[in-house]
């Protein structure tokens, strides 16, 4: 029999409005964990989302938390001021807090998204500061389909990607979709949590250890087919 490996299970939370649900999903997708918002019984990791500060329900949060950690100031792409706004909030708790977007970690352009950025690329086009303005453009005024066009890539890609997305076709005009998509995936800052998760892997194994011992014990003490149970409390113990 082939033991395969457990999905790293990773608990998100955060605020309403900090993202947390996006960021799960990127997560998700990006990495192959199993990442999700709520209680998880039992998650192997967690992290905490925060807004714009960190909030008397963040500190709670956080201290609550049983399994190691990560703080991540999420919706970095809507903030200019990001790294120093999470540097702020890392002195204030006194841990490291990484500026993520989940929304640009999660991206997933298609062939046909990749065409309209690179028409817009040629037109010349620029991006306003709102996503209203931008869909209501006079160069656009009657066209729904371009209307359609233009709401659609705002609301997948934020201002902040969709700048980045016509740099990234402005610098290399022959990009891929794929090399587009991995552009924004590296500006999203969510690589950033590889290696902290990583540093947790002892911490990790440790926790499912115990767990699974807690599990064992109370099939045992169930009457669960105690005789095997019982031998794999004693081979569990002794690793």
């Amino acid at each position: 029999m082939v033991i395969r490996p457990q999905p790293l299970v990773i608990a998100v939370s955060g605020m309403p409005g900090a993202g947390s649900s996006t960021l799960a999903s990127a997560l998700a997708d990006r990495f192959g964990v199993v990442a999700a918002v709520g209680d998880m019984d039992p998650p192997d990791f967690a992290i905490r989302v925060i807004g714009a500060q960190v909030r008397a329900r963040d500190r709670a949060a956080i201290d609550a938390t049983q399994v190691p950690l990560l703080v991540v100031a999420g919706k970095s792409d809507t903030r200019p001021d990001a790294e120093r706004m999470a540097r702020t909030a890392s002195r204030a708790l006194g841990q490291a807090v990484i500026p993520v977007s989940g929304l640009l970690a999660g991206v997933r352009l298609d062939a046909t998204d990749r065409d309209i950025l690179g028409q817009w690329r040629d037109a010349g086009i620029a991006v306003p500061t709102s996503a209203a303005a931008f869909a209501a453009a006079d160069e656009v005024r009657g066209d729904a389909p371009q209307q359609q066009a233009r709401a659609r890539m705002m609301a997948l890609l934020g201002r902040t990607g969709l700048v980045a997305a016509l740099e990234v076709l402005e610098a290399s005009p022959d990009a891929t979709v794929a090399e587009v998509n991995a552009a924004l995936h590296r500006r999203s800052g969510v690589d950033a949590l590889v290696t902290p998760i990583k540093q947790a892997a002892g911490a990790i194994a440790a926790g499912r250890r115990v767990r699974r011992l807690a599990g064992l014990r109370l099939l045992s003490a169930r009457g669960f087919d105690r005789p095997a149970i019982e031998q794999r409390l004693i081979t569990e113990s002794a690793r």
